[in-house]
């Protein structure tokens, strides 16, 4: 067996269906990746609420949308976001209420909200200032203090 017949090989599998009836499925050696090209773009599309246009638009959006106990429920967040951020699929709206709904009590306030936003950034300069590497000129001197 050579190596290509080997590896053609181990990419077909045999799968049965349902009915009792094997077909061939090519599978990938790696693992499906979670997150699909689509979904990727909602994620640029989430940066962007983060926005100082888009944070206004959002504090607007909580003064005008709160119910009585002054905060958003998924529906009217769901709704709202979709007015300021068209292109986000409802799924990925969805999934970014449940990040900021750090309570768990079905609704957000806009002091969550606010919280969310700081988390995330200093996560992303956190990340950002780990990313960046430190230049030495060299020769090095010595500084007395």
């Amino acid at each position: 067996m050579s190596s290509e017949d080997f590896r053609e090989s181990s990419l077909s599998q045999k799968v049965s269906s349902a009915g009792g009836s094997q077909k061939n499925k090519e599978v990938l050696s790696s693992p499906t990746p979670s997150v699909s090209l689509s979904q990727t773009s909602d994620f640029q599309h989430e940066s962007e609420l983060f926005t100082e246009p888009h944070l206004a638009q959002m504090e607007k959006t909580f003064q005008d949308e709160v119910d009585s106990t002054g905060a958003l429920d998924m529906k009217t967040f769901v709704k709202a976001v979709k007015k300021i951020l068209s292109n986000t699929s409802n799924e990925m709206i969805e999934a970014l209420f449940l990040k900021v709904d750090m309570n768990c009590n079905g609704s957000i306030t806009w002091q969550e909200y606010l919280d969310y936003v700081m988390r995330e950034f200093k996560g992303k300069e956190k990340m950002m200032r780990s990313q960046c590497r430190l230049r030495f000129h060299l020769p090095m001197r010595i500084v007395p203090l």
